[in-house]
């Protein structure tokens, strides 16, 4: 007689092989299905027989963290990207993340990550869309062999959307993620030192609303480089190198290098200031230059100064020799500058701006000027009305065009020249805004006047020559170059006035 608990056991093999007996007929029935009917009745025949159509299966993107020995840009995309995704989600994100301070990105951006094993959606044009983060072994490092160890992403969706995700949501995180790279981004500032950039992080903060200058002028500036940003296409089609030159020119003390300092801030772009001073050879130039990265700002400050190490000479013919330098002391010639800036040396980078200042223009080789070379002059002058009530609400928040001492102030700027660093200057000594104004006003007043003040604070009445005593004749000592005196007199006017030597 059989025991219960043995009925039980058959009863169980029995619905076992009755299931796997369904399945296997409903396996063969899909394939049939799949093989022997035609398209069109495919859908049909898998409705009646309430089987999910393909395209309402999960499918998946495995994207893993190395490419063979290499890092995979879409997986630190997807990295950057997800972290998005935690820091702004409220409710289906996971429980524990990882927080961290990457290097470079200050005390202020902490990186939230996902752990292993857990996952975010996220929901892009009506598709939900799973990311899950799988470790493997090594993670985070590269083994030896250069395998793809490490960390993984797989993106899970509806097969309806492959479509979607394939073609719009992975370039939507790729470019969202340059997006956001290009906006945080900390510019630097490299200088060259034998042969060599030496960075170190750009953390002036001028910026084209802080920046004292005409309001045309800088809308024209702002519009010129954005138009510059997106013309990829223009660039590539009329087969020029993808770059711009800028020549900063004015006095001194008219905000020059705080321009080039707005247009890095503008266009998150480094600076590489370039001292041809220190650059051995014109070889030594050209490596300099394709060490420069892409998106970045090339500037030779004071150029007429740098060039004076690099003059040309004129020929008989009238022409000019670039490759001599006139001084054996001099080692890198105007055509070695000449070439960095429009030759085929210039074309080793993309989106890159040349600028180059100085406060006197017309020392400059016209060859240096001409469009291509140098596409568009700015010319940084004395500080005009605008500029003047730009400083004011910079420094001190006096916005109101009433101000009592403005009337004053936009007239004698008409009449005499003055740098805004100096009026800045004087803004800058006191907190209080009608205080800072009435030294503005005064500096111009006694520029007017004729009277300057000198750096330590002490004025300074300027002379004006009259008549003067004559000096006494000094009387020839014997022995102590009598014969010299005597062959040689000199004579002063009663007036002051060019001095005559009579022999």
């Amino acid at each position: 007689m059989a025991s219960p608990a043995n009925g039980a056991l058959e009863r169980c093999k029995s619905a076992i092989t009755a299931a796997t007996s369904v399945v296997a007929a409903a396996m063969l029935l899909r394939r049939l299905v799949a093989d022997v009917l035609p398209a069109g009745a495919r859908p049909l025949v898998g409705t009646l027989l309430l089987l999910p159509p393909p395209s309402a299966r999960r499918h998946a993107v495995v994207i893993e963290e190395f490419d063979g020995a290499f890092y995979n840009r879409v997986f630190l995309a997807a990295r950057a990207y997800v972290s998005t995704l935690l820091a702004a989600a409220r409710a289906g994100a996971p429980a524990v993340v990882k927080a961290s301070l990457p290097r470079g990105a200050g005390a202020e951006q902490i990186t939230l990550a996902m752990r292993p094993g857990t996952a975010v959606v996220d929901v892009f044009r009506g598709a939900e869309l799973k990311w899950r983060l799988s470790g493997g072994r090594g993670t985070g490092r590269r083994r030896a062999d250069g395998g793809g160890a490490g960390e993984a992403f797989r993106l899970s969706f509806d097969g309806r959307h492959k479509d979607l995700v394939l073609g719009a949501y992975l370039p939507f995180v790729m470019a969202r993620v340059e997006a956001m790279a290009r906006e945080q981004r900390q510019a630097k500032l490299y200088s060259n030192e034998w042969g060599k950039w030496r960075p170190v992080r750009l953390r002036n903060a001028s910026t084209f609303a802080t920046l004292a200058m005409d309001a045309a002028l800088r809308q024209d500036v702002v519009g010129d480089l954005d138009m510059f940003l997106g013309r990829r296409e223009y660039y590539g089609r009329t087969g020029r190198a993808w770059k711009r030159g800028y020549l900063i020119h004015g006095p001194p003390g008219t905000g020059k290098s705080s321009l080039v300092a707005a247009i890095s801030n503008h266009l998150h772009f480094d600076v590489y200031d370039l001292d041809l001073g220190a650059v051995r050879s014109n070889t030594e130039l050209r490596k300099l230059l394709i060490r420069m990265k892409n998106r970045s700002i090339l500037l030779v400050e004071d150029v007429d100064c740098a060039l004076a190490a690099a003059p040309r000479r004129r020929e008989a013919d009238g022409g000019f020799d670039g490759n001599i330098p006139s001084s054996k002391h001099h080692k890198v010639t105007l055509s070695g500058l000449l070439n960095m800036v429009d030759g085929l040396w210039s074309c080793s980078g993309h989106e890159r701006i040349l600028i180059f200042t100085t406060n006197h223009m017309d020392r400059l080789d016209p060859a240096l000027l001409r469009p291509g070379r140098m596409d568009k002059h700015i010319h940084m002058g004395y500080c005009g009305f605008g500029a003047f009530k730009e400083l004011a609400a910079t420094y001190h928040g006096v916005v109101d065009d009433g101000h009592p001492l403005f009337p004053e102030v936009e007239a004698l700027l008409r009449e005499v020249d003055a740098a805004p660093a100096e009026i800045a200057e004087r803004m800058l000594a006191t907190d209080d805004a009608d205080a800072a104004l009435e030294a503005a006003a005064k500096l111009l007043r006694d520029r007017k006047a004729g009277v300057e003040e000198d750096g330590g604070g002490y004025v300074k009445q300027k002379l004006h020559v009259g008549p003067r005593r004559p000096r006494p004749r000094p009387v020839p000592v014997p022995g102590r170059g009598a014969s010299a005196a005597s062959a040689r007199r000199v004579v002063f006017d009663e007036e002051i006035g060019p001095v005559r030597f009579s022999l």
